[in-house]
Formats: C-alpha cells, sequence, structure tokens
C-alpha cells in the first residue's frame, strides 16, 4: 500500500542555541491521510532512508523517506501490516481493554523488533519480522503503579545490546529506567522529572552511548511543547539539549536517532490522536558542535 503526500518544509537550517552543540532543523513535512492514525513509536534505519513505526490503535507502518541533499523533503507509506498477539491474532481485535496502544518501538541490533503496550503496560518482542507472533516479555511489577495511559511509552536498545523500557510519567522516586536482565526487568535507576515533561520517545546513539529522551507536555491544555534531552547512563550526565516553543509542533511522540555521513541525525513524529483535522508531522534535526 502506497500513499504521496505533500510536504510543508519550515525553517530549514535554523539553529537552536542554549548549549555548546545545537540541534539543526534540516526538515519537517506535515501530511494528512485517513490510512495511518495514532503513530507514537519510529525506528529509521542505518541510511535513514526506510522507516518502521507503530500505531497506538495496533499497526506496522513501513515507509520511505525523500530527501534533497539533508533537507527532508517527503514521506511515502509503503505497506501497513496489524500488529499480532501471541496467538497470531490481530492486537487491534482487543480495543475494549486497548491491547491495540502500542507506545515504544525498538529494532534490535540482532533483527528482533520491540513493542511496549500502553494501558495494557506489556512488553512484546516480535522475533519473525512484522508479521510474526508476539512473545511477551514477563511484567514488572511496578508496571501497574502507574495511571492508566501513562505507563510504557518509549523503548531504546543501548550499544553493549541491552534492551531498556521506558514510562512516560515517574513513580514517586522519578522515571524509572527498566532493564531486561535476560528474561526479567530491574529498575537501573531513576531519572528527575524537570518541569512537568512526560517522556514519550528514547534512542541511543549507538556510537557514544548516549541516551537521547523525547519529552513533551501539554501547556494550559491548548499548546503541546517539545524537549530533547540526553542522558549520559555511565556519568550520569542530563542535559536539556533544545525546548520548543509552545505550539511550534504538534504532539511529538516518536524518535529515531541515526547517523549519516555529516553527523548524528534525530527524526520525530508527532500523533495525531486519530484527529483527521490535525496532520502528522515528520521533524529531523542535526546535532552540531
Amino acid at each position: 500500500m502506497r500513499a504521496r503526500f505533500v510536504p510543508l518544509i519550515l525553517g530549514l537550517i535554523w539553529p537552536i542555541a542554549g548549549v555548546a552543540e545545537e540541534l539543526v532543523l534540516l526538515g519537517q513535512v506535515s501530511f494528512d491521510t485517513e490510512i495511518v492514525a495514532g503513530i507514537s513509536g519510529l525506528e529509521v534505519n542505518d541510511d535513514g532512508s526506510e522507516f518502521l513505526a507503530v500505531s497506538d490503535r495496533g499497526w506496522w507502518i513501513e515507509g520511505t523517506f525523500q530527501r534533497s541533499g539533508d533537507t527532508l523533503t517527503n514521506v511515502e507509506i509503503e505497506d501497513i501490516q496489524p500488529i499480532l498477539g501471541s496467538k497470531g491474532l490481530p492486537v487491534a481485535a482487543r480495543r475494549v481493554a486497548d491491547w491495540s496502544d502500542a507506545e515504544g518501538l525498538l529494532v534490535a541490533t540482532d533483527g528482533s523488533i520491540w513493542v511496549s503496550f500502553e494501558r495494557w503496560a506489556h512488553v512484546a518482542v516480535y522475533r519473525e519480522g512484522i508479521s510474526g507472533k508476539a512473545k511477551w516479555i514477563k511484567d514488572h511489577a511496578t508496571f501497574f503503579d502507574f495511571a492508566d495511559n501513562w505507563q510504557l511509552e518509549a523503548m531504546a536498545q543501548a550499544p553493549d545490546g541491552t534492551v531498556y523500557v521506558f514510562p512516560e510519567r515517574p513513580l514517586a522516586e522519578g522515571f524509572p529506567i527498566y532493564r531486561l536482565d535476560g528474561t526479567v526487568w530491574t529498575i537501573d535507576r531513576h531519572l528527575p522529572e524537570n518541569d512537568v515533561f512526560s517522556i514519550v520517545g528514547a534512542d541511543f546513539d549507538m556510537k557514544t552511548g548516549d541516551l537521547f529522551l523525547l519529552e513533551r507536555k501539554l501547556v494550559v491544555g491548548l499548546w503541546w511543547q517539545s524537549r530533547i534531552r540526553r542522558v549520559k547512563l555511565e556519568t550520569g550526565e542530563d542535559e536539556a539539549l533544545w525546548t520548543s516553543e509552545r505550539g511550534e509542533y504538534l504532539n511529538l511522540e516518536g524518535l529515531a536517532v541515526w547517523h549519516d555521513d555529516e553527523g548524528l541525525r534525530l527524526t520525530l513524529v508527532s500523533d495525531d490522536n486519530g484527529d483527521r483535522d490535525e496532520p502528522m508531522q515528520f521533524v529531523e534535526f542535526r546535532l552540531t558542535d
């Protein structure tokens, strides 16, 4: 299935100041479509030409990017398939219990695909590609300590192969970082909450081991505000690299970090929440010295 969209490109090569390193906006594509809704998790392949995403309606979305030089100019949706549960049935068939609320996405270095589900608060691994069945990972006891719709929101894999999952909102001690030890989740540490931002996306720089978090908050119920946060797990260094203006972007939820010949790129995608009056956005930044 293929859909082509007309891009809206804004503010190209716009530096965002405030730290020694800068995020430079490389392109923004906004599009409307009736065949995709609620994109929440995003992964981009090594050369940045293709992506895999999950929808919180229970669907896999595969697509490609078009660029003119550094500039993101267009997106094409190539395929849509239902996310399956452990019995080979679409998770979207269980909307009543929100089994379909896929939020976090990780394509691991061994080719396995991991998905975190919110509300239902589970993690599944797919070892036979997107057409295969899920294998559920045993829950951590605290997965059910979060309020409804504030559970497992993002996933990422560190360069050493360790799999992590992140909740949208903190517990009393802060945001627990769940690390998979074999087949058991443990809490690696807690990250402090800052300025009421929630974690909605995560990815590691596979060269440096830096953890990048996409955070967001809804300001007085009207405007989304987004932030990119970088955490060095080995040293505990934690800094905000960029914070958007209120209402500058829509509900950015998915984050993919990857390298091209010029350095580190961050690709973000927004969740339209199924609102046909709200377009989806893909936004790309480069991290520069």
